[in-house]
């Protein structure tokens, strides 16, 4: 008797301590769960996306660049666009079905044309629309140590046909059990058995949510048991649709190199590059069938087999009377549809990259950018910022088959930037511009060389009372000692020139001449222009200066140009227009900040000389007939020894600087002419600026001067050349040796001087 009772009491001791084990099991369990989908489920990356383009009536584009554009959006061209991304041209008419974008809705939309211009745009039903918007392109992410890549929906997001899709080939009667369900599992096993493959899983929504978020894959029955237990705790504290919802933003689907695809909402945009809410049902029932073998059933990797998993889907949506036999046959017939990669890598644009995250770092911290899912529009052209890219390394190569394996490691940077309002709309940090490391655009501290000189020339033109584009510099011989030792400069053709207006030593870039303009005009003058133009670094007090002694980055440079092409106004470059949060709602704005600096007179003549750097000075010979009406003007510069090759040149409404050199600073046999000038003139022959507004300025009247002596001339006089000056400082008297001919055809010279002062008076450059 007394043994039973040992024996009987050590039962209940054992189912006791099983009960309490099993209890505690389920307590850690149900904690996970409920902790987990409580709090924040996922860590969301912030993505960067360049910015949207948006077509309005009376906007000029350039045609190919439209298109290029379209096609990085995976638009396809087609006869007669019937469906979301496709588009046709005809000569007079661009038709586009958009697939849709914040505010803007999808749908047709119909824009005419003239002379690149859009004239007007209607919708389908032939109202007219202000304004349409292409979405942009994402250009990288924040990512999470994990490197998962989501895009979150909200419920009402979710289209009703993807969680029919889910339904009946996941789990037909999701809304009818508790988790588990022995019915789902026995009826996938008969149905898979009859169709000869797999079609159905066994484990309910539930159970694989339960799998993704809780447990690993190994296949025990510790683990099954597991997940049971936390799938019906799932069930208790939380609503179906909540569950599907989860399971609709967890799923995982695709691996693009270390980024992991998750969830519905990032797969419609990695495969066909637009929302889920644009997905047609086969589209849907793709990506539902990968779900059973990611890899497998990649349509990218395995065409074939993703066809045949899509068709397979879209049977059993037929059979469950979700689509007609009509509709199956003829989705079954369907191209996959799939988008071109919108990734390189994980960053598309590293350099550009950079410059985003420096301006981010300002007002969020790095946890933030990885975990809240914000959306960073910035202002990046993906159009420029490609070709931009194409043609530095391009003119790279070219280089290497003119000058040899010698410039084998030529490094570069290169920036582009709105003159108007200083948005960057592309940046390049090396001739290798989809490399990660050091960003050339703004690390690389450089001698600016010849760059200096139009700061140097615009604070003299500003002291108008006492310079203007004709007064005369010296270009001779001379010396002077500085910090102890004997400073002669020289001009990089090694002679003097004597006495020369001072347009001509700007656009011919005379070292002597610069240097002697800028020891008269003095130090204080200059470093007050510096800091006008937005140049932040203190300016060294030592004559070489003014020949371009002087450190900046290229991003550094191209900010204190900016100034100059948008006619003394200045405006902080910026890569960022907005941050939004997951709900489309306005996170942070990045206004723009326009502040007048100087006068726009001095920047006139300023302006004027740098666009005779292309018709009679260092860049001369580029005689594209355009170059005129973009109103374009640039300047050469060349450090010492020819370590440093640098242009930067304003073009329609475009800002765009090029540097070329070696990263450890050994000597080239490049010039800013031969070098960086072509890098910029290949980039701008490609993409066709835009021509901006011209406006006129009253106070500047043109004159006939000479360009040897600066005195007046006229048009019919030999070296006669048609100069600006602020009213009241042209010259008064005209040399008896040139009364003659400044007197013929004085109405014709009239003329001429009208249809200049168009040219040369463009608002932005």
């Amino acid at each position: 008797m007394k043994f039973k009772l040992t024996i009987g009491a050590f039962i209940g001791f054992v189912a006791l301590a099983v009960s309490i084990f099993f209890a505690a099991v389920v307590a850690v369990i149900d904690y996970r769960v409920t902790s987990k989908l409580d709090g924040v489920l996922w860590t969301v990356p912030a993505k960067i996306y360049s910015r949207p383009l948006e077509l309005a009536e009376g906007f000029n584009f350039n045609k190919n660049n439209l298109i290029k554009e379209l096609e990085m959006l995976s638009y396809k061209k087609v006869s007669n666009p019937q469906r979301p991304g496709q588009f046709s041209f005809s000569k007079n008419e661009l038709k586009i079905f958009l697939r849709g974008y914040m505010d803007q809705k999808p749908g047709f939309f119909s824009l005419s044309y003239e002379d690149s211009q859009i004239k007007s745009i209607k919708n389908q039903l032939g109202i007219s629309e202000d304004l349409i918007k292409l979405e942009p392109t994402v250009i990288g992410g924040m990512y999470p140590s994990h490197m998962e890549d989501r895009v979150l929906l909200n419920w009402p997001e979710v289209p009703q046909i993807l969680v029919d899709t889910i339904l009946s080939v996941e789990d037909q009667n999701f809304f009818n059990h508790y988790g588990v369900s022995l019915k789902s599992i026995s009826r996938a096993f008969l149905r898979n058995i009859q169709a000869g493959e797999v079609e159905q899983g066994g484990s309910t929504i539930t159970q694989q949510l339960a799998k993704s978020l809780f447990f690993s894959s190994e296949q025990t029955i510790r683990r099954k048991v597991m997940e049971a237990i936390a799938s019906l705790l799932i069930e208790l504290h939380y609503s179906k649709e909540e569950i599907l919802l989860a399971y609709i933003n967890d799923v995982f689907l695709a691996q693009s190199g270390k980024r992991a695809i998750h969830g519905f909402g990032m797969g419609a945009q990695h495969f066909f590059g637009t929302s889920i809410n644009n997905l047609a049902t086969d589209q849907i029932a793709l990506l539902v069938g990968m779900l059973k073998g990611p890899s497998l059933y990649n349509p990218r990797r395995n065409p074939n087999n993703a066809a045949e998993r899509r068709n397979l889907v879209l049977g059993v949506l037929n059979r469950s009377n979700k689509i007609s036999d009509s509709q199956l046959e003829a989705l079954k017939s369907k191209e996959l549809g799939i988008a071109t990669p919108n990734y390189r890598t994980e960053t598309k644009h590293p350099a550009f990259h950079d410059i985003v995250r420096l301006e981010l770092q300002k007002n969020f911290d790095e946890r933030e950018l990885r975990t809240l899912g914000l959306a960073i529009e910035t202002n990046l052209d993906p159009v420029l910022q490609e070709s931009l890219e194409r043609n530095l390394s391009d003119t790279k190569t070219q280089l290497i088959k003119k000058y040899g394996s010698k410039l084998s490691e030529l490094e570069g940077a290169a920036v582009a930037v709105d003159i108007s309002n200083g948005e960057v709309r592309a940046v390049v940090g090396s001739t290798e511009p989809y490399s990660y490391g050091f960003n050339r655009s703004i690390n690389a501290i450089r001698p600016i060389g010849s760059l200096v000189k139009p700061f140097i020339y615009l604070t003299a033109l500003n002291q108008y009372e006492d310079y203007t584009l004709t007064t005369i510099l010296d270009d001779s011989k001379f010396s002077m000692v500085s910090g102890g030792k004997v400073w002669e400069p020289d001009n990089f053709d090694k002679k003097f020139h004597g006495q020369i207006p001072l347009h001509v030593a700007l656009w011919q870039s005379y070292n002597i001449a610069s240097a002697r303009l800028g020891l008269d005009i003095g130090f204080e003058a200059v470093e007050e222009m510096f800091s006008k133009l937005g140049i932040q670094k203190e300016v060294p007090n030592y004559p070489s200066l003014f020949i371009g002694s002087f450190e900046l980055s290229p991003y550094q440079a191209i900010q204190a140009y900016q100034t100059i092409a948008a006619d003394g106004f200045y405006s902080p470059l910026r890569s960022i227009r907005q941050i939004k949060d997951t709900k489309g709602e306005i996170e942070f704005l990045y206004p723009y900040s326009i502040e007048q600096k100087i006068r726009p007179e001095p920047i006139a003549l300023l302006k004027f000389a740098m666009q005779q750097t292309f018709e009679r000075g260092t860049a001369r010979g580029y005689t594209k007939k355009k170059i005129k009406s973009w109103n374009a003007g640039g300047k050469t510069g060349t450090s010492d020894d020819q370590r440093d090759s640098w242009f930067i040149g304003f073009a329609g409404d475009l800002l765009v600087l090029v540097w070329l050199g070696f990263d450890d600073n050994r000597q080239t046999p490049l010039t800013g002419r031969t070098g960086a000038f072509q890098v910029w003139k290949n980039f701008i022959n490609e993409i066709n600026p835009v021509k901006t507004d011209k406006t006129s300025l009253s106070r500047i009247e043109y004159f006939w001067t000479d360009m040897q002596d600066g005195q007046l001339s006229g048009e019919r006089c030999k070296n006669s050349l048609l100069v600006p000056f602020i009213k009241g400082t042209e010259p008064k008297v005209i040399p008896n040796v040139r009364k003659t001919c400044s007197n013929k055809n004085r109405r014709s010279t009239e003329s001429v001087v009208d249809k200049l002062k168009e040219v040369f008076e463009g608002g932005e450059g």
